[in-house]
Formats: C-alpha cells, sequence, structure tokens
C-alpha cells in the first residue's frame, strides 16, 4: 500500500537525532482529503528529539499555518530558503519536483497545520495561472513567502488542531477549512509585486541577520545594527525582515531568547536566573514576565516538568 507521504514526495526520509525513522509516527497525523485534494497534517506536540526531513517534493503549492514552534526548511539548493516562528504562515510553491530538506529543534511545541496541493489539485481548482504567477517574470523554479496569520486564519488553524465536530460532518468541515486557507493565502499572495522585491542576495543577507542573532542572544542587538549588518536602511530593512520572517526583527529576537531559555531550562539545569543572562537578559523579573506572557505558564514550571 502506498504511503501516505507519496501523495506529495518522490522520494522522503523524516528521521531524529539518532538518525532513526520517524517518518510512521509523523504520518499517523496525516490524511489526506479528496476534496479539495490535498494532504492534511496535523502536529500538536512537543519534539523529544530534533527533526530532519529530507527528500524530493513534487511540483505544488505548501502552506503551514504555524500557531507556535521554530525551525527552517525549504529547497536545498538556492536561496529560497524560510525560517517559521509563532502565528505565521509558510508558503512553498515548486513548479518541478525538487529536493527539499528542514528541521525543528528539541523541546519545541509545534502546534501547526500543514496543507499540501499537488500541481494536478490546483489544476482542478482552477487555480494554475494562479499558482504560476507565483514564479513571477522569470520563471524560477521555486518560490517561499512567510506571512504573518490573520487572526481568522489562526482560528481556522487551532480548530483544524483540535476538532469539536466528529464523522463525515467533521469532515467537511476539514475540507472547507483547508480550501479557505488555500484561498486566503492566494488571495494575499496574488498581485503583490512586493514579495519579489527580496531578490536572492538581500533573502540571503536577511537570513543571515536571523542566524546572526540566534548565534549571539546575549548581546543587545537594535534594528539600526541588524538593518546595517542586511546592508539596508532602517525602514526597508524592517519591512524586508517581517515579510521574509512573518515577524518584527524585535519579536524575532524575543521569541528566540525566550525559546532558547526554555530549552536551557528543560535541558541543561540552568536557574532561572542563569537562563535568563544567558539570552540577554539583565533584569531576571522581566525574563520572567516576558516568559510567562509567551508560553502561558512561568519558567520555574519547567523544572517541575521535569521532575514530573
Amino acid at each position: 500500500m502506498p504511503h501516505i507521504y507519496e501523495h506529495v514526495y518522490e522520494r522522503f526520509r523524516i528521521v531524529d537525532s539518532d538518525d532513526s525513522s520517524v517518518a510512521d509516527k509523523f504520518a499517523g497525523y496525516a490524511q489526506w482529503l479528496e476534496s479539495p485534494g490535498c494532504l492534511f497534517q496535523r502536529n500538536n506536540f512537543v519534539l523529544s528529539s530534533q527533526i530532519r526531513s529530507e527528500g524530493i517534493i513534487k511540483a505544488g503549492l505548501f502552506l503551514t499555518v504555524v500557531l507556535e514552534g521554530s525551525g527552517s526548511g525549504g529547497p536545498r539548493k538556492g536561496a529560497n530558503r524560510f525560517r517559521y516562528t509563532n502565528n505565521t504562515i509558510v508558503v512553498m510553491a515548486l513548479r518541478e519536483p525538487t529536493p527539499c530538506g528542514g528541521d525543528a529543534p528539541r523541546g519545541a511545541h509545534m502546534r501547526a497545520v500543514s496543507i499540501a496541493f499537488p500541481s494536478s489539485s490546483l489544476e482542478s481548482l482552477g487555480l494554475r495561472n494562479e499558482f504560476l504567477d507565483l514564479f513571477g517574470a522569470h520563471d524560477r523554479a521555486a518560490f517561499v513567502a512567510s506571512l504573518k496569520a490573520s487572526p481568522r486564519v489562526q482560528a481556522i488553524a487551532m480548530e483544524m488542531l483540535s476538532p469539536k465536530i466528529e464523522g463525515r460532518t467533521g469532515q467537511l468541515l476539514l475540507s472547507a477549512h483547508a480550501t479557505e486557507i488555500l484561498a486566503r493565502a492566494m488571495f494575499a499572495l496574488r498581485g503583490k509585486d512586493d514579495f519579489d522585491a527580496v531578490t536572492d542576495q538581500k533573502r540571503m543577507r536577511l537570513q543571515a541577520v536571523g542566524d546572526l542573532i540566534k548565534s549571539d542572544l546575549r548581546h543587545p542587538w537594535t534594528i539600526a545594527e541588524l538593518a546595517r549588518h542586511a546592508g539596508l536602511g532602517r525602514r526597508s530593512f524592517n519591512a524586508q525582515f517581517r515579510r521574509m520572517y512573518g515577524v518584527s526583527a524585535s519579536d524575532f529576537l524575543r521569541t528566540s531568547r525566550l525559546a532558547t531559555a526554555r530549552d536551557a531550562l528543560l535541558h541543561l539545569g540552568l536557574s532561572v536566573n542563569e537562563a535568563a543572562y544567558a539570552v540577554g537578559y539583565a533584569n531576571p523579573a522581566n525574563f520572567s514576565t516576558a516568559f510567562r506572557k509567551h508560553f502561558g505558564y512561568v519558567p520555574s514550571s519547567c523544572h517541575r516538568d521535569k521532575l514530573s
């Protein structure tokens, strides 16, 4: 019997940090929706290990609504890589089968829904021209974008993660939700010439800035300093960083600091004060307030969870 992921992959491999396959585990949260013709993946769990995926993905459109989580992915070659964080929609369009891969860190609480539309499904839905328009006048092979998820899209994703209706009625609603996310994403992308303004060179610079932030979370980064590293003016940097990552540079820095601090609390045995200082918070009280606001619980509870 064909594996469910063969709907969208020519070849695939999903492994943990020990290089052991976890594809079947993730496939347990996936299903094929005959209408509108897409693979639906439901993810709502804490990763016990770093996860890496790699394979050749068929031509099509791939949408992921990330409510919570962080990681990166995209085509293996070129600058068409993406990073994702909380409350974003990651869009990847492929004109042809393309080697792709991604990774997510251990300890990340992944709350996301992914919807994959093969090119044949898009043609059946009458979206062939809109799909091809994503690649621009240069007929590039891949297109990626990261958008801010609207409150409506976030609400749809939450209902898809925790459906309140079961049976055939629930399946109809799930299909309707998948179709609405597709429609809203296409509408957001249609005619957006400003997405094409982020050239490969600028994309690489912005990705380098994201990597720079994560490489030294204790540094008191400023927008002006980050803009200089990207070779952009402050206003242009703010707009293009948000366009690429789906969040502002300030939010990206805050989220990266808090996620790294939580990993340190859970896996390195650091105290709350130590974790705060390690990621650049001079005042542990401010760290605790930001942590509680972001995760919904106090940082000291990470130690209690570990003990339990």
